[in-house]
């Protein structure tokens, strides 16, 4: 029997667009989304009346943000279509909000890969990078005109002063980087100096 083209596309390797459930695809992992839930506030909010196990210096340290902030992000995208929790066809609660913010800003503020996630949120890797989309997305729209602008006169002097003390007078900023080689790195230290070439050498 002849496949269809999206089929015969997927069974080849092509990505294509997302098809969901197809005959031979891996089953969904049976995720328990309330115990990701639990976990989360356990660990970063108030439950039943204990304390959250990580400080706000601790908080601010996995996030990147004051919890002010991400209190802040997370109720105004909590509300929106995606981030809305749903019940599947099985009659299931699917993930809370929550838990989509909390793993969209871990891998945002680590750098880290999305699936890296999934052992404290309960995601797959498709639905954190689906996620991570929706929050830049609703993150640009409401607050482009307020964060995302030019810096006025007294953030522009802020910059160039502290470049200034860096040793780069007149210098604004960098969206760059360059490898310098550094030949006489002690021995002890060649270790946290390795570039990926194999030689050692600082980032400015």
């Amino acid at each position: 029997m002849a496949l269809r083209p999206r089929v015969r596309a997927w069974r080849i390797g092509g990505r294509g667009r997302y098809l969901g459930s197809l005959p031979g695809r891996r089953p969904n992992k049976a995720r328990d989304f309330d115990a990701g839930l639990n976990n989360i506030q356990r660990n970063y909010f108030e439950v039943d009346g204990q304390g959250p196990v990580y400080n706000e210096q601790e908080f601010e340290k996995r996030f990147r943000a004051e919890r002010a902030v991400f209190r802040r992000v997370y109720l105004s995208v909590k509300d929106t279509p995606f981030f809305l929790r749903r019940i599947n066809a099985t009659g299931r609660p699917q993930a809370h909000p929550l838990q989509k913010v909390v793993s969209d800003l871990r891998v945002l503020a680590y750098g880290e890969a999305a699936n890296r996630a999934d052992e404290d949120v309960r995601f797959s890797r498709s639905t954190i990078h689906l996620s991570i989309q929706c929050l830049v997305r609703c993150i640009v729209s409401k607050w482009d005109s307020t964060y995302l602008r030019r810096p006025n006169d007294e953030e522009l002097k802020t910059m160039m002063d502290r470049n200034a003390e860096r040793g780069f007078p007149g210098y604004m900023g960098s969206l760059d980087c360059s490898h310098w080689a550094w030949h006489q790195c002690p021995r002890s230290m060649a270790g946290s100096y390795q570039s990926r070439k194999g030689s050692r050498g600082i980032v400015v």
